[in-house]
């Protein structure tokens, strides 16, 4: 999946996006990103590989080896603005703890969450002057990308919640993490939306692509795959809705909660829509929006295809 292409490749989308506050604002220096597989370029790995948590007081170095395919979006962004890159994100992680309880063996603890572990490391990580030299709240961005594993079928899709949360709990979530940026000083947030899941190859194709959807690969012809797919997209609307809902009413009282904070939703899913529809603007030839550059059902075999043209 080419998602660091895919991002920079829509540039007026994103300006399009942001508020005047962001586009007229200083030069953006430091770049802090928050979220799971899309956006994480090793803590995951990190944590596996040496069985315990990163250390605080810096950064994980750049790899083009990431969960997405080459480098993290953000760390192009931070590479095309100059911008210095704090990545947070940890594949496989939700927005909170309470909303579907995981425990990662690796490092004998609750799996690694936004809000109860992503953003902790960042507020250990501001006591390092080495490490944030320059933060203002005027030449600082916080991006949080999150809910892939939230509504998918470790999460909401496969009723694996606690039982008093809702998809309203997550977008409360959300609104929490963007509070806990806040009492740090942030003052410039980005929130990116929901991807059309139900069109990735592992929810559309489950007998294909879904050793990631064991619940349903193991055997289709028992499930109404149609069903689970309109559970999917039903979720993702309602969340994507509520984003954009829940920044407009919070604005209208920015007094009361952000003030003087400005937030951008950056709609990847019109992006994703957007590149199905026309595939060849956005991916190398020859493009595919349906399969998956690495499929592993028995064992993992990788397309011939060059990775960029590859949606998925």
């Amino acid at each position: 999946m080419v998602l660091a292409s895919l991002l920079l490749l829509a540039p007026a989308a994103w300006a399009a996006s942001l508020p005047l506050g962001i586009l007229q604002g200083p030069k953006l220096e430091n770049l802090v990103t928050f979220g799971d597989s899309y956006t994480d370029e090793g803590r995951y790995t990190y944590m596996v590989q040496n069985k315990r948590l990163p250390p605080v007081d810096s950064m994980l170095p750049a790899s083009n080896t990431t969960w997405s395919g080459g480098y993290a979006w953000g760390r192009y962004v931070a590479n095309r603005t100059g911008a210095t890159y704090y990545d947070y994100a940890v594949a496989g992680g939700m927005c909170a703890d309470t909303l579907v309880p995981r425990w990662l063996n690796e490092i004998q603890a609750p799996f690694p969450s936004v809000l109860n572990y992503e953003m902790t490391a960042f507020e250990e990580g501001l006591k390092y002057t080495s490490l944030y030299p320059n933060r203002r709240d005027d030449n600082t961005v916080y991006a949080l990308w999150i809910g892939t594993n939230d509504l998918g079928i470790d999460g909401f899709l496969g009723d694996r919640e606690n039982g008093d949360q809702t998809l309203d709990s997550f977008v409360d979530c959300i609104w929490s993490v963007f509070d806990r940026i806040y009492q740090t000083g942030g003052r410039r947030f980005v929130l990116l939306t929901e991807l059309p899941l139900e069109t990735a190859p592992m929810y559309a194709q489950p007998s294909v692509y879904g050793r990631g959807n064991d619940r349903y690969w193991a055997d289709p012809s028992h499930y109404d795959v149609t069903a689970y797919l309109d559970k999917l997209k039903d979720s993702i609307a309602y969340v994507n809705s509520a984003f954009k809902s829940g920044a407009a009413t919070h604005f209208t009282r920015a007094q009361k909660r952000w003030k003087g904070a400005t937030l951008a939703i950056f709609d990847t899913h019109q992006l994703w829509l957007d590149v199905r529809a026309d595939p060849g603007q956005y991916l190398s030839a020859p493009a595919n929006t349906d399969g998956a550059y690495r499929n592993c059902l028995n064992g993992c075999v990788f397309s011939p295809n060059p990775l960029s043209s590859f949606m998925w």
